[in-house]
């Protein structure tokens, strides 16, 4: 299997059977419940029939059957995903529609053990053991082009439509339809980047109550903005539903925390109904829309962008101001800052694969003290290492704000407590202070004096502090 592709994909997961698919969610019109299909006598056994969408009449293929998978057994989870290029709409009946995903290229791996065509790759996600298979919907459009006559039939039916709503039908837009402290909110597709897993990148925390935190997502800083705050919600539990939508605006990208995304729609212009007059917060919404009966209220991107715009600009402003530092060397390094008790330390984040919530911890028996014990990240078994025992010989404080920092060296993984992450700053070389039998400077003995130097890399001068950075290397040599 070879790598395809050169940018990360934005897809559809959905399962059939007991097998997990994949759509670019590029062709991907929108998601409805199965309603009455219409079986069409005389033609391929995997079409399942005809739909009535809002006029539009639409073949749909049964991927079971096509497949080759046990039939189709109608529940209260099976979806037809509507895909839709150069006017042509089919529709994929399957069993259950599992999550909207971001997939890095370094996932996908092309297939060549299969003769269906439209099987384009496979997808190994970091997060799951399950493959998922990726299906090419551009192939599947021009292998049931003659379905296409259905459509024709169609749009000859309604010539006799009015010009004016021609055109209302014209202006389609898509939706990402999502909750919110169990409020239906829709976000205009146009406005957003990706959507990511909230596992897969952590927050820092930031001193505006507008921020939550930023993230470091694929050596990018974006501010992640409260909007449980401006829309007066409850902060769900983080869970695997929970996802990080990347919206950008302005020329700015920032995130947002969703509890869950429920389906992608598409609607016409005149199906936007506008929204009563709602007292403080009816600026930053647009109008509401239907979907399975409920009702959606549309979130604006640009709205809320401006409601936040001056703590976005202000966190990014004091990323620039560390850049600019940066710029009188010709070298600079970026760390994430964290605490343990009462003393910052510092890791090369070139060397933190993540940052997460505390997890269950399992104690081994017989191990080194400052060995906390061994967890279960996502199927990996990792160490957790306690530093304020390793350094200090005191177990490391833990509270709500507390993470472990996982760090990866030579493809091994192990987790360090932290009493709290602090930031990711960026520091120039100038700052760095290698740390040897020699320093002579007193306020950078004091600072070692309790310390085995063996474990410390370096002392960072960083805002009229001095901050430990830690050698993981010596560490994982422990």
């Amino acid at each position: 299997m070879s790598k395809i592709g050169t940018l990360d994909l934005n897809v559809i997961v959905f399962q059939i059977g007991k097998q997990n698919f994949a759509f670019s969610l590029d062709n991907v019109k929108e998601i409805i419940k199965v309603p009455s299909i219409t079986p069409v006598p005389l033609t391929k056994s995997h079409v399942a029939g005809l739909i009535n969408l809002r006029g539009d009449v639409i073949p749909v293929l049964n991927l079971r059957e096509k497949y080759g998978i046990e039939s189709y057994i109608k529940s209260e989870d099976a979806r037809i995903i509507i895909i839709e290029k150069n006017n042509v709409k089919i529709g994929m009946l399957v069993d259950k529609v599992l999550n909207i995903s971001s997939i890095d290229q370094s996932q996908v791996n092309e297939c060549k053990v299969t003769t269906i065509e439209e099987v384009k790759a496979v997808i190994k996600q970091k997060e799951e053991d399950k493959l998922i298979t990726f299906i090419d919907t551009d192939k599947i459009l021009e292998e049931n082009l003659e379905l296409s006559v259905f459509q024709k039939i169609n749009i000859e039916s309604s010539i006799s439509k009015t010009e004016e709503t021609e055109q209302k039908v014209l202006k389609q837009e898509r939706y990402i339809l999502v909750q919110i402290d169990g409020q239906n909110y829709a976000l205009n597709i146009a406005n957003i980047q990706e959507i990511i897993r909230f596992s897969d990148f952590s927050t820092v925390p930031s001193e505006s109550e507008d921020i939550l935190g930023i993230i470091n997502l694929r050596n990018e800083i974006i501010p992640i903005i409260n909007i449980q705050k401006l829309l007066k919600a409850e902060s769900k539990e983080i869970d695997d539903e929970t996802k990080i939508i990347i919206a950008y605006n302005s020329g700015f990208k920032f995130g947002f925390i969703v509890d869950k995304i429920l389906s992608v729609i598409s609607v016409n212009e005149y199906e936007i109904k506008p929204l009563p007059t709602i007292a403080n917060y009816k600026d930053i919404f647009t109008g509401t829309i239907k979907s399975d009966e409920r009702m959606f209220i549309i979130l604006g991107i640009n709205k809320i962008f401006e409601k936040v715009s001056s703590a976005i600009y202000e966190e990014i402003k004091n990323q620039g101001e560390e850049a600019l530092e940066m710029l009188k060397t010709s070298d600079e390094k970026q760390v994430v800052l964290f605490e343990i008790n009462n003393q910052k330390f510092a890791i090369d984040i070139q060397k933190v694969k993540e940052i997460n919530r505390i997890p269950s911890i399992v104690k081994v028996p017989n191990e080194k003290v400052y060995l906390k014990g061994i967890a279960n990240l996502r199927g990996d078994i990792i160490a957790i290492i306690d530093l304020g025992i390793l350094l200090y010989g005191e177990e490391t404080q833990i509270n709500d704000s507390s993470r472990v920092i996982i760090v990866e060296l030579r493809g091994e993984r192990f987790g360090i407590l932290a009493k709290k992450v602090l930031s990711v700053s960026k520091v120039s070389a100038e700052n760095i202070i290698e740390v040897d039998n020699s320093i002579e400077d007193d306020q950078m003995q004091e600072k070692l004096s309790n310390l085995d130097i063996k474990y410390i890399k370096a002392i960072i001068k960083h805002n009229d502090d001095l901050i430990i950075q830690i050698d993981p290397e010596i560490i994982l040599e422990e």
